[in-house]
């Protein structure tokens, strides 16, 4: 089982020493798009493969995997996957004050608490985390100020992997760039990422996949509940039959060349909790 690191001490809500490294911008990293004038110089000595999103700059480590998902607002979301870990990065604009990322760790650990989960902040490498247990899932949330920006990532994984996780979470962390531009943004406003076209295709047609998945699904259900309805020797509701000007819907097969180019599955993850971790993925809430 996931063995709890030490919980910051004093008042819950209390400024710890290590809680200093809050106030200030980080310096060894996440970095501020400017710092790196060579993308692929910084992430090639490093081994990394890394994905440009405008407003975050991603590197995946070798060995890892990077999958693309729509969040609850229907925007674009990277992972960074292995068999151990699920890490999602997320970078929000931010005040020039620092201090955003300790208030909202500690509203996602009352708001987790709310709900049942067994949530605390812990003492990290950048200073406060939450680590929150849920059914058969560990989650771990790090992030820091930046200069305004603030940088996070969200870690799942099993409890038993928990530990493994953090490390690679933390991993990713330490290499994101974030470029928070000089536009005026509401202070916790997600920054909007530029998701290259292949991936904008993809997600399209994955989209259409879906949609015709889902409209078979239906057609099935409806046939199947008129013949349930028909053997309780009920009168089944009058269907409308599948006519040739009218075929029945059908799922849409992906071409060969349609599968190169949607993102490959994700392997398998530990299952989240509905109501914690649907509300933790939104933002109105952090």
């Amino acid at each position: 089982m996931f063995g709890r690191k030490k919980s910051v001490t004093g008042d819950r809500d209390a400024a710890s020493s290590r809680d200093v490294a809050d106030t200030s911008a980080p310096t060894g990293g996440p970095h501020d798009r400017s710092v790196v004038d060579d993308l692929a110089g910084y992430y090639g000595e490093l081994g990394y493969g890394h994905i440009d999103l405008g407003s975050l700059v991603i590197g995946v480590p070798r060995g890892r995997d990077l999958n693309v998902a729509l969040d609850q607002q229907g925007r674009p979301e990277f992972h960074v996957v292995t068999q151990v870990s699920r890490v999602i990065p997320r970078a929000f604009a931010a005040p020039k004050t620092a201090g955003q990322w300790r208030t909202m760790v500690t509203e996602m650990r009352d708001q987790l608490e709310q709900q049942g989960a067994d949530a605390s902040i812990v003492d990290g490498p950048w200073g406060r985390e939450l680590v929150a247990e849920l059914p058969n899932a560990t989650f771990r949330a790090i992030g820091v100020d930046g200069a305004r920006w603030t940088a996070e990532i969200r870690v799942m994984s099993t409890p038993d992997l928990a530990d493994q996780a953090a490390e690679e979470g933390r991993e990713v962390f330490r290499h994101l760039l974030v470029n928070r531009g000089e536009g005026p943004m509401p202070a916790r406003e997600q920054l909007p990422l530029t998701v290259p076209d292949e991936i904008q295709k993809a997600l399209a047609q994955a989209q259409s996949q879906l949609a015709a998945q889902q409209q078979a699904q239906a057609y099935q259900q409806q046939m199947a509940a008129g013949g349930a309805q028909a053997g309780a020797g009920q009168q089944p509701a009058q269907q409308q039959q599948p006519t040739p000007q009218q075929p029945a819907p059908q799922a849409q097969q992906p071409t060969p060349q349609a599968q190169q180019q949607a993102p490959q599955a994700a392997p398998d993850r530990p299952r989240r909790d509905g109501s914690a971790m649907d509300r933790l993925r939104g933002d109105d809430d952090l």
